[in-house]
């Protein structure tokens, strides 16, 4: 059994009576906080949940009755919220750390966390990870196990190698074709323009989008006053430097990523959130979480 070490009771209670809702008109959405009794051929089985006064007795699995004694009902496609589908980067540059946690590290939190919310809201939640391909898919699920399955599957999660961003948004965007919510956590060091085409095409697909561009702090401040060796954390090369002589140029170029990927994202209608590694998961989720529910 996996120790689960991204189930943190403390910060998940932090974040448990926050709300993430999907701000754009998702397929199934509005319909989905009221259960409609009627389902033809066309809509999807998904999962059972347990029986409450009121259900239409249609949907009762009797199979369950008989089998256990217990009234489960059918749980549809209609009548989640919305379907999400959190999108981890697992590749080697989010292994770097200059403190206590990794990138990736932080990122499961924030996953764990995000799952954790959906589902209590009674949202079908998924997740992929990739690197320079997807390396786990879970389909959605509404299902209170669901939350486990991601727990494991966020525990056994190591870095991989060099990344593909832009190549592995087109092939999630073509495994989640249905309208939902996409959460993209990621420190997106790649190709700014593959990225920018692999949102882009989620947005053809009218998923709502939420990037939590995740870096560590000494990404964002180069606090280094000493010589120090630097390595590419995606490929061989390494130098030795006076990072003094360097400082202003690396501050220079990480402010134009940081405005290149804000641009492309606000361009887009999707929602931008840099996630830096020294603040608390819990504190910067509900921060977020905050906001949004302020800004409707």
């Amino acid at each position: 059994m996996a120790s689960l070490r991204y189930l943190d009771p403390a910060g998940l209670s932090r974040v448990g009576n926050l709300e993430l809702v999907a701000k754009q008109v998702v397929e199934g959405f509005l319909t989905g906080r009221h259960r409609s009794p009627y389902h033809g051929f066309s809509v999807e089985y998904l999962d059972h949940r347990a029986y409450t006064p009121g259900d239409d007795l249609r949907t009762l699995d009797w199979k369950i009755l008989a089998r256990s004694d217990k009234y489960q009902v059918k749980l549809f496609e209609d009548e989640t919220n919305l379907r999400a589908y959190i999108v981890l980067d697992c590749s080697e540059s989010m292994a770097f750390k200059s403190g206590e946690i990794s990138k990736l590290e932080y990122g499961s939190y924030l996953a764990a966390a995000l799952a954790y919310l959906l589902i209590r809201q009674n949202d079908a939640v998924g997740l992929l990870s990739f690197d320079t391909e997807v390396r786990d898919y879970i389909p959605p699920k509404a299902h209170p196990s669901q939350f486990r399955r991601i727990l494991q599957t966020l525990e056994n999660i190591e870095h991989g190698g060099e990344t593909n961003v832009g190549s592995v948004l087109h092939e999630a965007a073509e495994r989640t074709k249905r309208r939902g919510l996409i959460i993209l956590i990621s420190d997106l060091i790649d190709n700014q323009s593959d990225i920018a085409d692999g949102l882009q095409h989620f947005r053809h697909n009218n998923h709502e989008v939420i990037v939590f561009h995740t870096m560590d702090p000494a990404e964002l401040e180069f606090p280094y006053d000493r010589l120090t060796r630097f390595k590419d954390m995606e490929g061989a090369g390494r130098v030795v430097a006076n990072p003094k002589s360097l400082k202003r140029k690396y501050l220079e170029r990480m402010r134009i990523f940081l405005d290149q990927v804000k641009h492309d994202c606000f361009e887009r209608k999707i929602s931008y959130n840099l996630a830096s590694t020294a603040e608390p998961y819990d504190k910067f989720l509900a921060a977020y979480l905050d906001k949004r529910a302020r800004i409707g």
